[in-house]
């Protein structure tokens, strides 16, 4: 008999723990890494338990935390239900900040049924939900599921692929081999993310690289994980016909029907007829070997696809040209992305038009929103653009004014005369004010219509100084050429007292 055989074996990392003790593991495991927690009753509350550190923090304090039990879901990624209410609606970024900061996502060895939990599990800030859209706030509907998954690099959307590698890169832990400081560096970023990052993208704050910064160590590498480019993904192939990408269950689309229906791997007698090969051109292989030689073998050409394979497909329902698999048109002809097959199966209608847009909204470049070079340049073209919008209208005032002088001398109207002192000291208050967007646009036609009488003297068109706040844009000016100047223009041209009442 062994010695080693009587000894008790201390778990590994990987091996699974009982639903009904995983509870109590995680909180010695809490309490001998220096932390408490203590559960919450409440109802139609998202907070399930509060952590807090045994010695008093002046960066961690009591967080709230949600924890959810999830199982792994068919296709080999875990979905966690992240709705509230008896109707399933989504969460609001609010209730985040004030019920979930955290989110502990624990996983079962199996399926949904399974006694056995896994030690591995994630406990992130809820403010990432926010960022990558998961919740309701403003124009974002938000959702009611979030995937979560092992490997983040099989992930189909971008969005999806980067929440993942953030997830497992910084915020993954194991109730075996506790890390004590990640945890307290997750509760400080939380903290900070809520309180100080707040919950609009545009007063994000810049990272700074320092030691002594008073930023969370954790910051820093989340902004550089969010920007970092995505590998290149390579598709394995099938195992049974080596030759398509696998996509279902390390098979491809082929074997894999042919698995479920005959329950049976997919023949190589079926795999080398389906396989495309070459075609024998007998005009091509009659000029290559003039001399008919029965022995030799004809040259083989490739024939090249056709018009209607190189065009990109597109849904006929909703009209992306971009899918995880195309499906046929079970309503008419063409094809259906996966997303109508799927809610066609599941609610036996065609998707309607509203859910196009919401789908839409919920893909978002997470990049664009942690992005503060774009930003500055945008600054940067706002004051050059306000400057010379500035200098633009002067300058059209100017125009104006040397356009009246001479017509009122012209015509050595006295009437025209007095009427021109008056403008002159209205002319110059304008020219101090900005105009207003109607004033410029009446303003604008009446000059292109009347023209100049001086080469030098072009008319400006600018938008208006003061933009709406949610447009903080300025439009460069647009030069207009000076109008043809004929004898029978400049009789046409209005009086100057027809466009200086307004």
């Amino acid at each position: 008999m062994n010695i080693a055989d009587l000894l008790i074996q201390s778990p590994s990392n990987t091996s699974p723990i009982r639903d009904e003790d995983f509870m109590k593991i995680w909180e010695d495991v809490l309490e001998k890494n220096g932390f408490c927690m203590r559960h919450k009753l409440e109802r139609n509350s998202l907070t399930d338990a509060t952590i807090a550190p045994l010695s008093p923090s002046s960066f961690v304090g009591e967080t709230p935390v949600h924890i959810k039990v999830i199982g792994r879901h068919m296709n080999g990624s875990f979905r966690c239900h992240i709705g509230t209410g008896k109707a399933s609606r989504p969460i609001r970024s609010t209730e985040l900040c004030q019920q979930m900061r955290l989110l502990a996502v624990f996983f079962k060895a199996e399926g949904s049924r399974s006694q056995l939990i896994l030690p591995d599990f994630i406990l992130f800030p809820t403010w990432l939900l926010h960022l990558f859209r998961y919740t309701q706030h403003g124009t974002s509907p938000g959702r009611t599921d979030v995937r979560f998954l092992e490997n983040a690099a099989l992930a189909k959307e971008d969005h999806i692929y980067r929440l993942n590698h953030v997830l497992n890169s910084l915020f993954r832990f194991n109730l075996r081999s506790f890390d004590q400081d990640k945890l307290r560096s997750a509760l400080e970023l939380a903290n900070y993310l809520f309180d100080t990052a707040g919950l609009e993208h545009e007063n994000l704050p810049r990272p700074v690289f320092s030691p002594s910064s008073s930023q969370p160590a954790l910051y820093t590498t989340l902004i550089s994980l969010l920007h970092a480019p995505r590998p290149s993904k390579i598709k394995p192939m099938c195992h049974n016909c080596s030759t398509k990408p696998a996509s279902r269950r390390h098979l491809c689309v082929a074997c894999y029907r042919y698995q479920l229906k005959h329950a049976a791997p997919r023949p190589l007698r079926l795999i080398v007829a389906n396989r495309p090969g070459p075609r024998v051109s007998k005009t091509q292989s009659d000029l290559a070997f003039p001399t008919g030689d029965s022995h030799s073998l004809p040259m083989v050409f490739y024939s090249p696809k056709s018009a209607s394979s190189l065009s990109r497909k597109h849904c006929a329902n909703c009209g992306v040209q971009e899918t995880h698999q195309w499906y046929r048109n079970l309503c008419g002809t063409g094809h259906w992305c996966e997303t109508c097959k799927s809610y066609y199966l599941r609610h036996t209608k065609v998707r309607p038009a509203e859910l196009f847009v919401k789908a839409a909204k919920r893909k978002v470049d997470v990049r664009t929103l942690v992005n503060w070079t774009a930003s500055e340049d945008t600054i940067g073209g706002c004051i050059n653009s306000n400057n010379s919008i500035h200098d633009n209208h002067n300058i059209h005032d100017n125009t104006s004014y040397i356009y009246s002088h001479s017509h009122s001398h012209s015509n050595s109207n006295i009437s025209n005369n007095s009427g021109l002192d008056s403008r002159r000291s209205s002319s110059s208050i304008e020219s101090n004010m900005p105009p207003s967007p109607v004033h410029a646009r009446s303003r604008s036609g009446s000059a292109v219509s009347s023209g100049c009488s001086s080469p030098t003297a072009s008319l400006f068109v600018s938008m208006p100084l003061t933009p709406p706040d949610s447009a903080r844009v300025f439009s460069s000016p647009c030069r207009l050429p000076p109008p043809h100047l004929t004898q029978t223009h400049h009789s046409l041209v209005p009086p100057f007292s027809a466009w200086s009442s307004e």
